[in-house]
């Protein structure tokens, strides 16, 4: 992997995900068990969705005959969505169902699984190519010495461990023995060859009154198996159900089931068919329907055990779920949209009903809302921004949202032929010969400050005020050369771009792409981050309209947020106006100059770079830089 880049893709949506994969040509992806998993059920329900599942299940039966190149053949269009380039899932921060594995190979995508702590540097395991063993965490790497001590915990020592926690020596003497073995919390079991297989959680391990040891994690595959928990699993949300250890005082341990699932019925079936497949010990005595939307997780979408047992506790009535609220009678059948609404809330069909609003009455959060939107434009064709849905949008609204966004295509790509070399060379050749003297007739300029670009690296942004219709050749023209090779220039979508010629020449002339001033904007960020990841510097006007002579407006609110997420340097601008030209439209402010002749007077002024370090408040960002430009 020498040499090789790394890509943080902007959203764990399935549908960013393979466009990210697609547009970068990923060979290997490092996460979590959670996302292997939903990307595999988008897939698995875009075959369902083309009435290909049949077909899908049978390649993949066949498949596991055939060496991993022959695979990748056999499922080429898979590949394709991908970027035909990925071979390798590397996969950590939690137990990775075997199955789940296999189930990716079959595809050709080898998956490989390593084991490790932040206190261990955090290696400790890993499998290798070739030695590659699915359900192990593999073997230790080179200079890590591993054991696993009488009650099954896993310790770990060598250079890579630890020296202790910062001022803590209470927290340290927990972890940290005096023969410097690691304990680190995990339980595990190693083979005659030395792989490494995990078992849970020392603290989530459930030991029942006899002194019997149950793993919820043995039991939990076997729920995430059922076709009941399949089908309701969703790509941003795969875990629905989860088992503790659960004691209420007075009575002995018990194993208890924890279910995100809202039918009290279903529930109920799922946990007798589990027991049928569960030794004795392992049986789900009781069992909870989850009150929330989701489970408290960790950041790696671990599961946060024991805050649901306190919870439970904390319920008070935790051997059955709620009753369920009474049903009424579906008179109708579900719309589409309905369905796909029904299956991301997990709600009974009767609750879905055009003046059900998606938050408060069907519980769908932030995350859900992109879930959802997420199958409409898989199984639908039609995409909405997310920013232009709501909490308090019904379904009526959304249904609305679908049928206008249905029949317009969604543009997945990049607006890259502008970046290309020849198209640039063209442009620049054009602002130097056509431009540079155009402006230098109407326009007497000075440039200050130039020297601030000395030593900076790109891309940056640069960012000036607004406030003549020729302010953009002016800027150009004051921007050295040697950036603008590199340069990129947001431009109004609904003006500039709103004319098809007049977007084609600006792109042609100063590499445009349209960015929205208003409502969503998704498709305007993914277009300026693709150009930030290209390594172009990109101008952007933040008061986001033009006013003539000024005065400055108040930045977009948007502004901001670009500056943060954007992760690079702001360099602010002012286009100072001592006389305008004939070629601006004159307001009554400026009738005076007309009388001291045709050519115009401005001066250019660049500022210090601001750098916004992560986590800076999108309305601080923006306050900051409409502050610097102004004090130019």
């Amino acid at each position: 992997l020498t040499g090789a880049s790394v890509i943080y893709p902007t959203s764990r949506q399935p549908a960013v995900v393979r466009r990210t994969f697609k547009e970068r040509k990923v060979s290997m992806v490092l996460i979590t068990p959670a996302v292997v998993k939903s990307l595999m059920l988008a897939i698995e329900r875009s075959a369902e969705t083309q009435g290909k599942k049949e077909l899908f299940d049978r390649l993949r039966r066949i498949a596991r005959r055939l060496p991993m190149g022959l695979r990748r053949l056999v499922f080429f269009s898979v590949h394709r969505q991908f970027g035909g380039r990925f071979r390798y899932i590397v996969s950590g921060g939690a137990a990775l169902d075997p199955a789940l594995g296999e189930s990716w190979r079959e595809l050709g995508v080898e998956v490989i699984q390593g084991y490790g702590t932040t206190e261990c540097s955090p290696g400790i395991t890993f499998n290798r190519l070739g030695l590659n063993r699915l359900g192990s965490v593999g073997t230790p790497l080179p200079g890590v010495e591993v054991k696993v001590a009488d009650d099954g915990e896993v310790l770990a020592r060598g250079a890579n461990v630890f020296k202790g926690y910062w001022e803590n020596e209470e927290a340290t003497r927990a972890v940290l023995d005096r023969d410097g073995w690691y304990h680190t919390g995990d339980l595990g079991a190693l083979d005659k060859d030395g792989f490494l297989w995990l078992h849970g959680r020392k603290k989530d391990m459930i030991v029942l009154a006899d002194g019997t040891k149950v793993y919820p994690e043995d039991i939990e595959n076997t729920l995430a198996a059922d076709p009941r928990i399949e089908a309701i699993a969703t790509p941003l949300r795969p875990e629905v159900a989860t088992i503790v250890g659960l004691q209420r005082p007075g009575e002995d341990m018990q194993v208890h089931g924890v279910f995100l699932v809202k039918d009290e019925a279903q529930v109920a079936a799922i946990v007798r068919d589990a027991n049928t497949k569960l030794s004795g010990s392992q049986q789900i005595r009781g069992w909870t329907i989850w009150p929330e939307d989701e489970f408290p997780t960790t950041p790696t979408q671990k599961v946060k055990k024991r805050l649901v047992i306190e919870e439970l506790l904390n319920m008070g009535r935790v051997d059955q779920a709620k009753a369920a609220a009474p049903d009424r009678t579906v008179t109708r059948a579900l719309t589409e949209v309905e369905t796909l609404i029904a299956q991301a809330a997990n709600v009974p069909p009767a609750a879905v009903h055009p003046d059900a609003t998606l938050s408060a009455d069907l519980g769908l959060d932030s995350l859900g809302r992109v879930d959802l939107l997420g199958a409409i434009e898989e199984e639908l064709g039609a995409y909405i921004d997310d920013a232009a849905v709501e909490p308090n949008a019904t379904v009526a609204d959304l249904e609305r949202m679908v049928a206008s966004a249905r029949d317009v295509k969604r543009d997945t790509g990049i607006y890259g032929w502008p970046l290309s070399p020849l198209v640039r060379s063209f442009g620049l050749l054009l602002q130097q010969t056509l431009i540079y003297p155009l402006v230098h007739v109407f326009y007497k300029v000075k440039v200050t400050g130039q020297e601030k670009l000395h030593g900076l690296r790109g891309p940056v942004m640069f960012a000036p005020n607004h406030c003549l219709h020729w302010d953009n050749g002016i800027i150009l023209m004051a921007i050295p050369l040697s950036w603008r090779w590199k340069l990129a220039v947001a431009a109004a979508a609904d003006d500039v771009f709103g004319n098809k010629l007049n977007g084609i020449a600006s792109s042609i002339l100063a590499n445009a792409f349209p960015l929205a001033r208003e409502g969503a904007i998704r498709r305007s960020l993914e277009l300026l981050g693709a150009r930030l990841d290209r390594q172009f510097s990109v101008l952007i006007y933040p008061e986001g309209k033009l006013t003539i002579g000024g005065p400055m407006q108040p930045f977009k609110s948007g502004t901001g947020l670009i500056a943060v997420e954007g992760a690079t340097p702001v360099v602010p601008m002012k286009l100072k106006i001592g006389k305008v030209s004939v070629l601006d439209h004159l307001d009554r402010k400026w009738e005076a100059s007309r009388s001291n002749g045709w050519r115009g007077n401005v001066e250019v002024v660049f500022g210090d770079p601001i750098y916004f370090p992560a986590g800076t408040p999108a309305g601080e960002a923006t306050a900051k830089l409409q502050a610097a430009v102004a004090a130019l």
